[in-house]
């Protein structure tokens, strides 16, 4: 569901412990999104909790790599509600660490349906500045729009479709609480998500999106595209490639990451897992 750089060591085997953890305990669906940005308009069963952990190593023009990782929890409280909160992570670029701000992101289901009947819907988001210009208040709120196509056997599984097509729309915005300004622009992302000859545990995704709704400074164009293996409707693994324009040198705000102009590139691997806890 529910958004990153040469890897190193430690963090490589931290994701292959992880993967060996899920492999083994965990019971059911992983249904998030991050490292790919592109929201989906489901969420997890009530009293589930979703764990998304990713990091990557961004090549950035003129600068010194940036390497984050990040981890993001949700919670099911009701069949139509979850809670998303955390971003416990941190970026490493030029010998600097600097954490990376915390998220808090309600969301609700409209409508939940598969097939040519698109499910709905909405969420919003608070960033609370922890690097960077601390004064800045970042946030987002849309809508999520998704249609998941020819699922083989739904009461199995019911989102693992053969193809599935995600669109977002909404705003960013930025509180200053410097001059105590506020800002906001239009937010949009759209991706694919589809099966791959080989077999049906590996997929191909494909996203393009209006700047990382986690970064009010970033803007089109940015894209991002990789292979997920559907290890079980509990376990995911992504492995993701990503480009980003960027105008002029400018400071990411929820990383403090340095962005040269021009194009930057960022290798990411993800891991979702989610776990019975509360039902």
């Amino acid at each position: 569901m529910q958004t990153r750089p040469n890897r190193t060591i430690p963090v490589q085997c931290a994701l292959v412990l992880l993967a060996a953890f899920a492999v083994y305990f965990c019971p059911e669906d992983a249904l998030a999104v991050r490292p790919f940005v592109t929201d989906d308009a489901r969420i997890v069963y009530k009293g589930q909790v979703t764990t998304e952990t990713y990091g990557g190593l961004t090549m950035v023009q003129g600068n010194k790599p940036a390497i984050e990782v990040r981890s993001l929890q949700g919670l099911g409280i009701t069949d139509r509600f979850e809670l998303t909160a955390g971003g416990f992570g941190l970026t490493y670029q030029d010998n600097h660490a600097r954490p990376l701000d915390m998220l808090i992101q309600p969301k609700y289901v409209l409508h939940s349906s598969l097939g040519a009947i698109p499910s709905v819907s909405i969420t919003a988001a608070s960033l609370f500045p922890l690097s960077g210009n601390r004064q800045h208040w970042d946030g987002y709120a849309m809508a999520q729009v998704s249609w998941f196509l020819f699922t083989p056997d739904a009461d199995t599984d019911p989102y693992d479709n053969d193809l599935a097509l995600h669109l977002n729309l909404g705003m960013k915005s930025r509180y200053d609480a410097g001059p105590a300004t506020y800002r906001s622009k239009l937010y949009w992302a759209a991706g694919f998500e589809v099966i791959t000859p080989v077999t049906r545990e590996i997929r191909f995704l494909g996203e393009i999106f209006n700047g990382d709704p986690f970064s009010f400074e970033e803007k089109f164009p940015a894209f991002q595209t990789g292979f997920r293996w559907y290890k079980s409707p509990t376990v995911q693994l992504d492995l993701v490639f990503r480009g980003l324009r960027n105008g002029s040198l400018e400071t990411q705000a929820p990383t403090g990451a340095e962005f040269s102009p021009g194009w930057n590139y960022t290798i990411q691997a993800g891991l979702r897992v989610l776990f019975d806890v509360f039902r």
